[in-house]
């Protein structure tokens, strides 16, 4: 089953569509997340938005260019602002880039 679009943006990097999107969740006592998904959920990142503790947590296959188990694995923050208030595609772009060409993740412990 493919990841729906309504109500989600759309982002190409490399030719190639993914999905994203922000918003609260309720079991994270309403704190903000951003997700990111290629339509085949080879690639499906999500990370939260604001303050707090900081990192991205992989749900996808593929991950710094390296086959996953598919199971959740959290990696901290890897970039040295903390992440925007206010999603960007510009942001996105950026996370898509360290996901996929990345070679640099850092496992939470």
């Amino acid at each position: 089953m493919g990841v729906s679009k309504k109500g989600r943006r759309i982002l190409i990097y490399e030719e190639k569509e993914y999905i994203w999107w922000a918003r609260e969740e309720d079991d994270d006592c309403g704190k903000p997340w951003l997700t990111v998904v290629s339509p085949d959920k080879s690639l499906a990142l999500s990370c939260r938005v604001g303050e707090g503790d900081f990192f991205i947590v992989n749900k996808g296959r593929i991950f710094q260019g390296k086959e996953t188990s598919g199971k959740w694995e959290y990696y901290w923050y890897p970039f040295s602002a903390s992440p925007p208030m206010v999603i960007t595609p510009k942001f996105v772009r950026e996370l898509l880039e360290w996901a996929i060409h990345g070679r640099d993740a850092e496992k939470c412990q």
